[in-house]
């Protein structure tokens, strides 16, 4: 557990370069002003999470499906990571950001593997959980990189359990990082 930590420490204390341009910027020619878009739902062409919140309100929507398909587009792709870094070795930057994000997938899907075996166990529906209370904490790295702690406090039936799980911030967008958990109240 403490080592899943260390690493999203270290993965956010590595990714802290430049978010990249999310902005607009505008153009002037001698006869017209062109504004050109660079955003980063037009560079990956997706529909990314801006905020905290609502990154977590979309992984409660899927956690309830079960299936770890529809958690991967919550995870920051290869490309992205690649942005994220700070590196002058290109070859190695790729190679880095592949190995980041190979090792997300992997450990996410154990660890969702895990939370379904235990709600099993527990007797927890989590087709059926309603979500209680949710507690959603930002917090900034010392080299300015951002990750988040978000807490369900969920109900299935009679009892109540937690789901917690850490998130980080890749060029200016929130996605799901590490410690997906399931724990008795």
């Amino acid at each position: 557990m403490k080592i899943n930590r260390v690493f999203v420490l270290l993965f956010i204390c590595v990714s802290h370069c430049s978010l990249g341009q999310t902005a607009s910027d505008s153009v002037v020619s001698p006869d017209t002003v062109h504004t050109v878009v660079d955003s980063v739902e037009l560079r990956y062409g997706m529909d990314l999470c801006d905020t905290l919140p609502e990154l977590a309100d979309s992984i409660f929507k899927v956690l309830k499906s079960k299936k770890f398909e529809r958690v991967l587009p919550y995870i920051a792709t290869a490309a992205m990571l690649r942005e994220e870094f700070d590196s002058m070795d290109v070859k190695e930057l790729q190679r880095l950001a592949n190995i980041k994000h190979q090792y997300l997938v992997n450990n996410l899907r154990k660890q969702h593997i895990k939370m379904v075996k235990h709600a099993k166990v527990m007797r927890y529906s989590l087709r059926n959980m309603e979500m209680v209370k949710m507690r959603v904490r930002e917090r900034e790295h010392e080299v300015g990189s951002r990750y988040g702690e978000v807490t369900f406090l969920c109900k299935s039936g009679k009892k109540k359990f937690y789901i917690t799980f850490l998130a980080i911030q890749v060029v200016g967008k929130w996605f799901i990082g590490d410690e997906l958990q399931i724990m008795e109240v």
